[in-house]
């Protein structure tokens, strides 16, 4: 049993994937007039980048909206930053039964003002001893730096954490760099795009409590 688990905070305890679309999908709706080429461009754009807005004109110029539109649609999504956002059902039975056992923390890559106010809305800031924001320390994952600071932190040695997270760039090597054992959250089940494979590959954070011995 690890002494320490760590976990990420986008599409590991929440999720950001159902919650993109839906934004992006609010952001386009009054310039399309046909549902299927709405679904076609909202997906487009979910695929091209879970993040950001950047690629927005480019795709709704295909369905001829302008600039204007573009800008508009971008307004709209950041005013709806957090529409439809929750936590995964097994979210918070995980993280009570694993504090049962181990000590625990957050790593999250993102921005300040918007990963602070994802933690708020979620309220889940009172059940973690420490949550490290990439930008508010100045490191961001996969720098093993972050993961380091977070054992710091919890005054625990990296052979004796796990860290559970969904991305094959920033997750799973981040946390070998650091020497910790990596357990990547494969929620969608697709095969493992990376290089070195995680130490253990879950569906959801049921298989988390399974994966450590304990009752779901």
């Amino acid at each position: 049993m690890p002494r320490l688990i760590l976990f990420d905070l986008d599409n590991t305890l929440c999720d950001h994937a159902t919650s993109r679309s839906l934004r992006v999908r609010h952001a386009f709706a009054p310039f399309f007039a046909n549902e299927t080429d709405l679904g076609q461009a909202v997906q487009e754009a979910v695929t091209r980048s879970m993040e950001g807005t950047t690629h927005f004109p480019g795709i709704l110029e295909q369905y001829g909206a302008d600039a204007n539109a573009a800008e508009a649609a971008r307004e709209r999504y950041v005013s709806d930053r957090y529409r439809g956002l929750e936590l995964y059902s097994d979210a918070l039975h995980t993280i009570e039964k694993v504090k049962q056992v181990a000590s625990i923390g957050m790593i999250t890559n993102g921005p300040t003002d918007i990963q602070q106010p994802k933690i708020d809305l979620l309220q889940i800031e009172h059940l973690f001893p420490f949550i490290l924001i990439s930008e508010s320390v100045g490191i961001w994952k996969p720098d093993p730096a972050i993961f380091h600071m977070a054992l710091e932190k919890a005054g625990i040695a990296a052979e004796d954490a796990i860290y559970v997270g969904d991305s094959p760039v920033a997750d799973v090597p981040g946390a070998k760099a650091a020497g910790m054992r990596s357990v990547w959250i494969n929620c969608a089940g697709i095969n493992w795009p990376g290089d070195e494979p995680p130490d253990i590959e879950i569906r959801d954070l049921n298989e988390l409590l399974l994966s450590l011995g304990l009752a779901p």
